[in-house]
């Protein structure tokens, strides 16, 4: 339930990019704090969680400071779906 949650969060994220907006302030603050404690409070280096961690605190950056990379909303949303359907798979 939590994964399916924190899916959601990214998928708003990618779409607060697309449309700045749409809770960007909100939703960045969200993402950045979700991405910090995925890069550091996780201590396994899984190279797959610190680039999930890092794109998170870039979107999260991105929003927070209101400015945007081109075609980087696509990440976030892709991130969402992935972990969306990784936790319904597992």
């Amino acid at each position: 339930m939590i994964l399916f949650v924190l899916s959601v969060i990214d998928i708003l994220a990618g779409v607060s990019l697309l449309f700045p907006n749409f809770l960007g302030l909100y939703i960045g603050i969200a993402v950045l704090l979700k991405g910090i404690s995925s890069m550091f409070g996780i201590p396994t280096g899984d190279l797959g969680i610190v680039i999930m961690g890092g794109i998170d605190i870039i979107a999260g950056l991105m929003l927070f400071l209101n400015f945007s990379i081109p075609w980087f909303w696509i990440l976030p949303i892709l991130k969402g779906i992935y972990s969306m359907l990784s936790g319904l798979g597992g």
